[in-house]
């Protein structure tokens, strides 16, 4: 028997597209930036946190261009009937102003990284 077929391959990473608007402000350091995740009614959905929470490669700084498309690491929960919304849960901790974690998104928000 081959290795390889009883090793399975390492789960790929889920993402959910969102945009990076601004830079919020310096304190608390590294800074903070605001995110908009708009969901599958098209409802706007900011997120407030520090720049390396959304991005570790160091291109959320104070004097970046914006608005930065970015995907933001999630886990999906359930579908629609339709197939075309989703039910995604963000990671890391990651939450909306008004403490929400779980959105329902189009479909085609949703990535394999």
């Amino acid at each position: 028997m081959k290795l390889s077929s009883i090793v399975e391959p390492a789960p790929r990473r889920m993402g959910v597209r969102a945009t990076v608007v601004r830079w919020v402000g310096d304190d608390p350091q590294p800074g903070v930036v605001e995110v908009v995740l708009v969901d599958a009614d098209g409802v706007r959905v900011t997120l407030l946190d520090k720049a390396p929470v959304f991005d570790g490669t160091g291109r959320l700084a104070p004097d970046a261009a914006y608005p930065q498309d970015i995907v933001l690491d999630c886990r999906v929960c359930g579908a629609e009937d339709d197939g075309g919304r989703v039910v995604v849960e963000l990671e890391h901790g990651v939450e909306s102003v008004d403490g929400r974690t779980s959105f329902t998104v189009a479909a085609e928000q949703v990535v394999r990284e």
